[in-house]
């Protein structure tokens, strides 16, 4: 089973790469299509920071938090510009920082960012992330009204488990294929090169071959509906 995504859609990505790098053919797909499509970043951090950087910033080679934030969401700003997505960026900070403030506040900001779409898709499979798991609990705990909401396979992390994506969170769904052409492929490989401080901490191009490679066996990206 196969479908495309339509309308206006909100995707919250955790971090300053995840939903490209997730549903980047996807996105592409349906900004063609003529749909509105938001890459929601929760995590974002604040450009004007001085702290010091986190564990994974500073592997990436940033001397400070601010730095960071700031060269990612240019990388991020590229990316999306490729696929056709509008960047919203949400000034808070993964699990190498604090959070940057309570989750209620968190969460509200995340229902104003996405309060026009009327689709709305969150990290489903494989929530190894911490922050992801985080953040599509969070969701889910207090809910989110109107839109039709979903959950979408992140890489690289299912393509590293070499299996289908099964339901982690709440009663099992079906998940479908966001399946197009080879060229969107193509135009996600694009935009995921796109994150230069990341793609060689994650493995590469071999990594962004090997997400390629997982989606082609699977039938594409793919989605599980919560709720529609």
């Amino acid at each position: 089973m196969s479908e495309d995504l339509h309308g206006r859609v909100a995707i919250l990505s955790p971090h300053l790469d995840d939903a490209v790098l997730s549903l980047g053919a996807a996105i592409a797909r349906a900004t063609r299509a003529g749909a509105s499509v938001s890459v929601v970043t929760v995590l974002s951090g604040d450009e004007g920071s001085e702290d010091e950087p986190g564990k994974w910033d500073e592997i990436a080679g940033f001397h400070s938090a601010g730095e960071a934030a700031a060269a990612r969401a240019r990388e991020d700003d590229e990316a999306c510009r490729i696929v056709g997505a509008v960047p919203v960026r949400l000034p808070f900070w993964d699990r190498h920082y604090a959070r940057g403030s309570g989750s209620e506040t968190i969460f509200q900001a995340v229902v104003d960012a996405t309060a026009a779409a009327d689709v709305v898709l969150l990290p489903g499979y494989p929530l190894k992330n911490e922050d992801h798991m985080w953040l599509s609990s969070l969701v889910l705990e207090h809910g989110l009204a109107n839109a039709r909401l979903g959950f979408y396979t992140e890489q690289p992390y299912a393509a590293w488990t070499h299996e289908e994506p099964r339901t982690l969170l709440g009663p099992e769904r079906l998940w479908v294929s966001l399946k197009g052409p080879p060229t969107d492929q193509f135009v996600k490989l694009r935009a995921c090169r796109a994150y230069r401080s990341q793609v060689p901490l994650l493995g590469g191009t071999r990594t962004l071959l090997g997400i390629l490679a997982y989606e082609t066996r699977h039938g594409g990206e793919s989605v599980a509906w919560i709720r529609d």
